[in-house]
């Protein structure tokens, strides 16, 4: 029943972005445009507000510390009820970027030609991804010390988000049209294949960990584990044998295509998934004989 729910949402999720990405025509590039509207305006704010007077100088100023200084607050208060962890020294790193990057905002000036340009998207990135880099770290944190069920619902909210992910890169694809049909097609297929196998691969990934909480060495989670064995090499087969296709293609028809691209295209980030989950699979499989084996010496 969850992984129905969860295969509704993905499906939600695909029509939301094919909607925004191809029926609107937005960019996924206005992501990082997204990412950086709050702090611009933060910043708009300020400056609106140093320039009013001497006393909206002054309160800018405060404003501006404060809001600064709101990851060293977390980490005080961390402090005080006696949970920090060295991740969370991190913090400090953040505030300091996060007065670099609003001082940046209000005055543009400061960052020469990229000031007038896509600075502010740039100097906000730099923020948030430092910020996403510590809490990555803070979850890596809680999946070490995590135990029994715990570690499986981490695990199973790890393999939703990374699904949602690959959805999210499934949905996004440009479709970048060739002179030759079948050379449009291989390319689109080459960019998102990886991400459909990945979809496939978490499904069964979940079915596996649903399986696997029930009973761990039952027959069911054996044969779960062997389906998701079978769809981790299909897709490495599927995937490199597209690749390679596509760039025999593209030298058969060199002289009638304008643009020709043999840069070896294979997604590491998707290849390294798959072979992680192939490498447990078998990990998991091993377990189960060891624990017949043992049984049976008893």
């Amino acid at each position: 029943m969850k992984i129905k729910r969860y295969l509704l949402f993905l499906l939600l999720e695909a029509v939301g972005v094919i909607s925004i990405t191809k029926g609107i025509g937005v960019k996924t590039e206005s992501v990082f445009d997204l990412l950086s509207y709050p702090l611009v305006k933060t910043a708009d704010f300020l400056g609106a507000m140093s320039l009013s007077g001497s006393i909206g100088n002054a309160a800018a100023v405060a404003i501006y510390c404060l809001f600064c200084l709101i990851p060293i607050f977390v980490m005080l208060f961390r402090m005080k009820n006696k949970t920090f962890v060295k991740t969370d020294s991190l913090l400090v790193l953040i505030s300091a970027v996060l007065f670099v990057v609003i001082y940046l905002l209000i005055n543009p000036s400061e960052m020469g030609i990229h000031g007038y340009g896509e600075g502010a998207s740039m100097v906000a990135f730099s923020f948030w991804s430092l910020l996403v880099g510590y809490l990555v770290l803070k979850f890596a944190d809680t999946v070490k010390n995590a135990k029994g069920k715990k570690t499986e619902k981490l695990l199973s909210l790890v393999l939703k988000i990374t699904g949602a992910v690959f959805v999210f890169a499934l949905c996004s694809a440009e479709l970048v049209k060739a002179e030759i049909g079948i050379v449009t097609l291989l390319s689109f297929a080459n960019s998102v294949m990886p991400s459909v196998f990945g979809v496939l691969i978490v499904i069964y990934c979940l079915n596996v960990l649903s399986e696997f909480t029930l009973d761990r060495y039952s027959e069911n989670t054996l044969r779960a584990i062997e389906k998701l064995s079978s769809v981790c090499i299909l897709a490495l087969r599927v995937t490199v044998s597209v690749t390679a296709l596509f760039s025999v293609l593209q030298l058969k028809f060199i002289n009638e295509l304008s643009k020709v691209n043999f840069s070896v295209e294979i997604p590491l980030l998707s290849f390294g998934f798959i072979l992680l989950v192939l490498i447990l699979s078998g990990f998991l499989k091993d377990s189960k004989a060891l624990k017949e084996d043992n049984d049976s010496f008893i």
